[in-house]
């Protein structure tokens, strides 16, 4: 089946949107507070204390994920690097989708320097994941990331904190790489009609590969703790 799959516009169309709510995922409930302690940030364990450090801290981390997602895409499936018009693709709508997703919980709680931060930081890090030359490695974008938070150069990074970073990197690429992989080899997996396409930005993106909203997300979002 999976041979009878067509990668065009409306297959990357679809899989930006999963990517979209992954990203939503991993920087919501199933993000873990020992990301920011691998990256040596200030993340205070107390519920609703030092709030406004956890918000911008997932949203640099949701920059870097849309990176990472980028990254996946390419590898997992070459057609999207070999034309540049799918790529773009998959990179605006999983961009728009998860700015719809992210909006409520974390994007209308920056400021207006910390949107810029996270829009100037995607840029940096989705042009890491789309780099043509070379694969992109875990210590890349780790190395990114601490220099993100630091304002060092990447090479300047602790090894013991690229390490750990890159642990994060990998696990968040494996969750890209086996959405990527369920898209391709199941054709039934998402719809290819354009026009019923999954506006509702509360479904899980586990359910979104498919691009049909069959299953319903409680509308609830969790604590910045």
């Amino acid at each position: 089946m999976a041979a009878n799959l067509t990668i065009d516009k409306i297959f990357a169309d679809n899989l930006g949107t999963a990517f979209g709510g992954c990203v939503r995922d991993q920087s919501l409930n199933l993000f873990s507070p020992e990301i920011a302690r691998s990256a040596g940030a200030n993340w205070n364990p107390l519920p609703f204390f030092g709030r406004a450090e956890k918000v911008r801290f997932r949203a640099r981390w949701a920059a870097l994920l849309q990176g990472i997602g980028l990254w996946a895409a390419l590898v997992v499936i070459p057609e999207l690097k070999a034309d540049p018009k799918l790529s773009r693709k998959i990179t605006s709508q999983m961009e728009a989708y998860t700015d719809a997703l992210l909006k409520a919980p974390i994007l209308d709680h920056l400021s207006p320097d910390g949107i810029r931060d996270y829009t100037l930081l995607r840029q940096r890090f989705m042009r890491l994941g789309a780099a043509a030359s070379t694969v992109p490695d875990k210590d890349a974008f780790a190395r990114a990331f601490l220099s993100a938070l630091t304002g060092k150069a990447p090479n300047e990074a602790a090894p013991a904190r690229v390490s750990a970073m890159a642990l994060h990197v990998g696990l968040a690429y494996g969750l890209f790489a086996k959405l990527a992989e369920i898209s391709r080899n199941e054709p039934l997996s998402y719809q290819r009609d354009p026009k019923k396409r999954c506006n509702d930005p509360y479904k899980k993106s586990a359910d979104i590969p498919s691009g049909a909203c069959r299953f319903s997300f409680e509308r609830k979002w969790f604590p910045m703790d």
